[in-house]
């Protein structure tokens, strides 16, 4: 059976928020000469261009942007679709309060901490304008309070037509239920019968990539791999034509 790649991107292909590293760079060519790839993230297009060479991009059969609410192809020139999503006023209201209402430190703090964006909206205490240093500190305070997701808890439960899901080390991404990456899953699967195999670090039950595993899993169209880096991911690439993925389903 042939195979198509889903990949996400931050966390997957680059560190989070940064550039795809020159060296996997001209790997990831090489291998892409010989497979067929799509990506798949939260980012809008031109936070995909900051971090993946244009030539990368070029390459790719799609790349899902916005939670897979914009799809673009011949690298990103071509629109194919995008979803539109009217931004309930009560929800930035409360996006404003719980900015008040968080305890992490004011200095650490850099804006935009509401971003709209294609069919969703992307929101960040610490702030999508942070540095490298401070997303880890951010990181690290989340994961000992557990921020993000008593704010997700909250949002579902006052917006029930809305979904929200953790994404990457800062932000929290929120869109109309069932607009999250399973929509370019099912896309793949309108376009061909080919085994899809899908790599993201977000995998995990409340997390951005979460929705694309799950829909592989219940569709049975192929495997997913939960990945804590660029460096596993191409550890993947380059072992053989049996993928075990690290929950361990075979295909």
């Amino acid at each position: 059976m042939n195979k198509r790649y889903l990949f996400d991107i931050d966390g997957t292909l680059t560190p989070p928020r940064q550039h795809m590293l020159p060296t996997f760079a001209n790997f990831f060519k090489g291998w892409a000469q010989t497979n067929v790839f799509y990506l798949v993230t939260g980012s809008d297009f031109k936070k995909v261009q900051q971090q993946v060479p244009q030539d990368i991009l070029d390459m790719a059969a799609g790349i899902f942007c916005c939670m897979g609410n914009e799809l673009l192809e011949e690298g990103g020139d071509k629109l194919i679709y995008r979803n539109a999503f009217e931004i309930p006023e009560e929800l930035i209201e409360e996006l404003h309060s719980f900015l008040r209402d968080s305890q992490y430190s004011l200095p650490w703090r850099e804006e935009p901490h509401i971003e709209t964006r294609v069919g969703m909206v992307n929101f960040s205490i610490c702030g999508r304008g942070c540095r490298p240093s401070a997303r880890k500190r951010y990181a690290a305070y989340d994961g000992a309070t557990g921020e993000r997701e008593r704010i997700r808890d909250i949002l579902i439960n006052k917006f029930p037509d809305l979904d929200v899901a953790i994404g990457g080390q800062i932000s929290l991404d929120i869109f109309p239920r069932g607009n999250d990456k399973s929509q370019s899953v099912h896309y793949l699967l309108q376009q061909s019968h080919d085994q899809i195999i899908f790599v993201g670090d977000r995998c995990e039950e409340g997390g951005n990539d979460f929705a694309a595993r799950q829909t592989i899993e219940k569709l049975g169209c192929g495997v997913h791999f939960n990945v804590g880096s660029w460096v596993e991911t191409r550890a993947i690439l380059n072992s053989s034509a049996l993928y075990t993925s690290r929950d361990g389903i075979k295909s």
